[in-house]
């Protein structure tokens, strides 16, 4: 599936096109002789020939590698290696282990949150189960530049990382109610040294910043994620790239 928008990189406005591939495990492995791991990746991939696509695609690819709990990255691994990799390791676990019957599974897709000439911000949703009580399910956003095609990191994004920091601890508070005057954590979060943070994970939508804390970042699993979006106007001056 081709997904029509106008996205250009800033120097020479070369047009890219972004397609939407879908791998799952019976389309890579013969499941009917095996017994294999659940698997649905919903990929985003820029088509083109020019580095920054390249250089787009190997971020989009290394975040959800990342999201599958690979750590160590090899350049020419592809998402179908993922899969096979992924599907591995759990017949390894089913070998190793026969009387545990533990499916594993993992499900992660990619959607393409906000465009500008500048920027893309990519909304990936993982969850993924290898055992245990639950699966992770967790919400990252990839923000990446679109003139070099590299991943921005939130000091990137933000002119003056704690002046931002404090904007958000206001409307933080004001939101879950903790007063100016007591710690962050007297409601029940657990901010490290007792410390407001920002969250792992800024994105962009049309009309909105989004800041999401994922499961164990700030509370417990039982509470859920944490999500603020602020009005892209009122913040747009905390940003080195153009949000509106």
């Amino acid at each position: 599936m081709i997904i029509s928008i106008g996205l250009y990189a800033c120097n020479n406005r070369e047009p890219f096109s972004i397609e939407k591939q879908s791998f799952t495990t019976d389309m890579i492995i013969d499941c009917e002789s095996v017994d294999c791991a659940s698997i649905e990746i919903n990929l985003l991939n820029i088509i083109g020939d020019g580095p920054v696509a390249k250089m787009i695609n190997k971020e989009i690819q290394s975040t959800i590698y990342t999201g599958l709990g690979i750590d160590k990255i090899p350049t020419s691994l592809s998402i179908k290696d993922i899969v096979h990799q992924f599907n591995t390791s759990y017949q390894n676990i089913r070998n190793e282990f026969p009387d545990d019957n533990i499916p594993y599974e993992a499900t992660i897709d990619c959607e393409l949150n906000y465009q500008s000439d500048n920027l893309i911000s990519i909304l990936i949703d993982s969850y993924v189960f290898t055992g245990g009580a639950h699966g992770n399910g967790t919400v990252s956003y990839l923000n990446v530049d679109t003139e070099n095609g590299k991943k921005l990191s939130n000091s990137d994004l933000l002119k003056d990382h704690n002046h931002f920091k404090q904007y958000v601890e206001k409307v933080f508070r004001e939101q879950h109610k903790i007063p100016e005057n007591e710690s962050i954590n007297s409601t029940g979060f657990f901010f490290k040294d007792d410390t407001f943070s920002l969250p792992e994970t800024i994105g962009f939508t049309n009309n909105e910043v989004v800041l999401y804390y994922n499961q164990y970042e700030i509370n417990s699993y039982a509470e859920g994620p944490i999500e603020l979006r602020l009005d892209k106007k009122e913040v747009s001056s905390f940003f080195t790239y153009t949000i509106l």
